[in-house]
């Protein structure tokens, strides 16, 4: 049985010294569905003006249920205020709030 608040505070606890906030800059959260390896994916996506962008990967949680992923959501929405993007979803609601994945 996965632990959500204990997979978000991994994902927290790895976001806190990568995020600095600077002038010019985007921070982004992406969580990608990774259908190949029945897990869900967390990186740290940094954008600099005029630099590339780049990716760090946080976390992966080796589960496959939306439920799990809503819970871990909520847990680090309270941790912090970044925006999130959720990669290769498609068109599913979440099991629990019946809002569309987005």
């Amino acid at each position: 049985m996965i632990n959500c608040d204990q997979e978000a505070s991994i994902i927290a606890d790895r976001l806190d010294p990568l995020f600095t906030a600077q002038w010019h800059c985007q921070y982004r959260i992406d969580i990608v569905n990774n259908q190949y390896g029945s897990a869900f994916n967390f990186f740290l996506d940094i954008r600099h003006k005029d630099h590339r962008e780049r990716s760090i990967p946080l976390h992966t949680v080796h589960a496959t249920d939306l439920a799990v992923l809503e819970r871990i959501v909520v847990a680090l929405k309270k941790h912090t205020q970044l925006s999130l993007n959720f990669v290769n979803f498609g068109r599913v609601r979440w099991p629990e709030s019946q809002r569309w994945v987005r």
